[in-house]
């Protein structure tokens, strides 16, 4: 696909942010979180990797330190701004949009997947139901999940972020997307949030 200059977004305000990690990702997310408004104009989505058990647990203490509401994920829970689901451990996280608006959906294992949840499924249910509307963002992680998922975001008119290499504890996915032609735009972890709130801002 012909590439996007860097820095400038296709379209916006975007409508729903997901996110995806791996090693080296909890700390910034909750870095990125703690900087967002209560009011934040966008439901996000995150897909992080980590044992089974440890998302209740981590998205209990993610909503005692920030403003924006944060929790686990349920099946069939509405999306909604200043909100943020994290998808759990052992299920796919899908987005579907319907005429009430939008909602995730957790599905069980497939038994072709490296990580449940995955990033790639996310973020392609997101470019699927969203389109130009999507706002990914692909954080420090081993391997190549999300890179699949941040193609299909880019391709549908939407927006990706990468944490630029500096910053990453492991390069492997973000750097996968890169390669792939798949990311609009590299940021330190120090300006996700900042670059996230410019990009959904209203008005």
């Amino acid at each position: 696909m012909d590439a996007v200059p860097v820095g400038v977004p296709l379209g916006g305000p975007y409508e729903v942010v997901v996110v995806g990690a791996s090693t080296g990702g909890p700390g910034v997310i909750e870095a990125m979180l703690k900087a967002l408004p209560r009011r934040f104009p966008a439901p996000l989505v995150v897909c992080q990797h980590m044992p089974v058990g440890f998302t209740a647990h981590w998205a209990q203490r993610l909503d005692s330190l920030c403003r924006v509401a944060v929790r686990e994920a349920r099946d069939r829970e509405p999306l909604a701004p200043g909100t943020v689901l994290i998808a759990p451990i052992g299920t796919h996280a899908l987005l579907e949009r319907g005429a009430n608006g939008g909602r995730i959906r957790l599905t069980p294992d497939f038994a072709d997947c490296l990580h449940v949840p995955s990033v790639d499924i996310l973020m392609s249910s997101a470019a699927r139901e969203y389109g130009s509307m999507t706002l990914a963002a692909l954080l420090s992680g081993i391997g190549s999940d999300g890179a699949s998922g941040m193609l299909a975001v880019r391709r549908a008119g939407g927006y990706t972020l990468a944490q630029d290499r500096a910053t990453c504890v492991m390069y492997g996915m973000p750097g996968s997307a890169v390669e792939s032609g798949a990311v609009a735009e590299s940021v330190p972890d120090s300006r996700l949030a900042d670059r996230i709130m410019e990009l959904t801002r209203r008005g």
